[in-house]
Formats: C-alpha cells, structure tokens, sequence
C-alpha cells in the first residue's frame, strides 16, 4: 500500500547476481524519491492545482495558452474551459475540446498547453468512498526547479527490525482524518510486535484491501518523541512488503525507510494523520522539510 508517495519505488537493479545490502537499497530510494519529488514528468512538486471529484460533482480546467500559471480548476457553477470532468453513476467523464477523453487516457496524461497537462486516478474522497483526484502538471513550477533533496537520518542498522505479526481475522475497518479534512478508511491487518532501543512496541499496520489473499503489503502511519521536533508533526509512514502469503507469521520493518506523508511538501494530497505512537526518539527515517539540518 503506498499511500504517499508518488513513484518512490525501489529500483536498484542486482549487480553481478548479488543482493543489494539494506543501506544500499535504502540510498537507491532515497535518489528515487527525489526523482519522484521534483525531476518526473508527472513530480510531485509540478502539481500547480487539484480537485477531488465525488458523485454528482463537476470541475473546468480554465486558463489562458501561452501563459502555464494561469491554469486553474474551477467547480463552481458556469465555468468555461477546455476541459470538463464530472463523475456521473461513478464513472467519471471527460471532454476536452469537445471531445471525450477515455478514463485510461486521463490516468495517463492529458496535454492542455505547452508545459502543461492533467492526470487522474481514482482515490478515496470519503471514508470508503471512491471518486477521483486530478492534478494539473506544470513542467516548470518553481517549487520542483527549487527542490534540492528530501533530508534523512544517517543509515542505522539497529532501526532495521525484525517483528512477530500478530493478525486480525476481522479486518476491521479504521477511519483516518487526513489533512485535507476530509476521512480514509483502511483496514487493520494486525500488529507487528518487536523490541527496539529497548522499548517493547505493538504496531499496528494496515491496508488497503479487506481480502486477504490479495493483502500483498501493509503500512504503519505513527508518531514519535521526535514529531514537532525535528520530523514531521502529523507523522510519518512506513511500508512493510516482501512478506509472502497473508498472514506471515513475521516481518521485516525498516525504519530508515520511514517517509513522510506527500502532504508535508504538497498542498494537494489527502495524507492519513498518524494515531499510533511509537515510544522512543525515531532518529531514523526522513526528518521535517520544514526545519533546517
């Protein structure tokens, strides 16, 4: 389940048939997520406007040619653009120039003006309610030419750890304020028990889907003695994968991975906030964009 970010995937490729070390994957993910952030056609950082659509709602792309910060979604009553989507019996329609744009193809890219075009994707707008987000792309938004690097905590082998899971059958639901106001809902998969920095912890994690056979990876949204001091106050997150079957009977969590929300750079994402207190000072992980180091 990744929540956050955008295309921060590990791709360290196998050199000579040997398995990447920890700290060597870790890094490779690190230069990802600034690829992710600032440097991809579709970054994070180019995003110059949003809009969450749920049934029965309406958005016009309005903007002037030749002139890529003028382009604005407008959802109120009477505007006049381009581009017009509505969701409609929970599909979403799309016309442009007068005419209509497939689903996939806005899922992809849709170019409206030099430097600039629009994705979507289907997203959460309610607790377990579905809708979609569509973002407006401009190719040379000052905050991605601005953007350096996302800063981290030194690599520390003792945040790495291994956890008993213990499962919950039910698969309850649980509901998240985000950042935007708004609910999301995922589903509590279990908790993975572990001792670190000599603290016993009970973690829960959780998902995004309620079948387990197609439970495939879990998230921990949690807060530390560090949050508002020196990393991110609504929490971060952490993903646990690579685990096999559902349930395992043990995982591997690595809190050198720990990311923060897309919401701590991005004034366009809907973040789950963190609930879940870890019990010590988490100097692993990425620390607060917000605070200098």
């Amino acid at each position: 389940m990744r929540t956050a970010r955008l295309a921060a995937l590990v791709s360290l490729p196998l050199l000579l048939g040997a398995t990447p070390t920890p700290e060597a994957v870790w890094k490779q993910g690190i230069a990802d997520q600034n690829r992710a952030y600032a440097q991809t056609p579709h970054a994070m950082l180019k995003i110059q406007d949003s809009v969450y659509l749920g049934e029965g709602e309406t958005a016009v792309l309005e903007g002037r040619k030749g002139a890529p910060g003028s382009w604005r979604w407008n959802s109120k009553p009477g505007g006049k653009g381009p581009l017009t989507l509505a969701i409609r019996k929970g599909k979403i329609v799309i016309s442009h120039d007068g005419k209509t744009v497939a689903p996939a193809q806005l899922q992809k890219s849709v170019v409206v003006d030099a430097g600039i075009d629009i994705a979507g994707q289907p997203t959460q707008v309610g607790a377990g309610v579905e809708g979609w987000r569509i973002f407006v792309f401009n190719q040379m938004h000052p905050a991605a030419r601005g953007f350096k690097s996302v800063s981290y905590f030194a690599y520390d082998p003792a945040f790495r750890v291994s956890a008993r899971f213990v499962p919950d059958a039910k698969l309850p639901p649980r509901i998240f304020k985000t950042s935007r106001g708004t609910d999301k809902q995922f589903y509590q998969a279990g908790e993975a028990v572990f001792r670190l920095k000599g603290k016993d912890v009970r973690l829960p994690l959780y998902t995004g889907d309620r079948d387990a056979k197609k439970i495939a990876d879990m998230s921990a949204f949690f807060n530390d003695e560090l949050s508002n001091k020196g990393v991110y106050g609504a929490g971060r997150y952490v993903d646990v994968t690579d685990f096999g079957a559902f349930p395992p009977r043990a995982v591997t969590i690595d809190f050198n991975n720990a990311y923060n929300p897309n919401c701590a750079l991005s004034p366009h994402f809907t973040c789950p906030l963190a609930v879940d207190a870890m019990p010590l000072a988490m100097t692993a992980g990425e620390r607060d964009p917000h605070f200098k180091h």
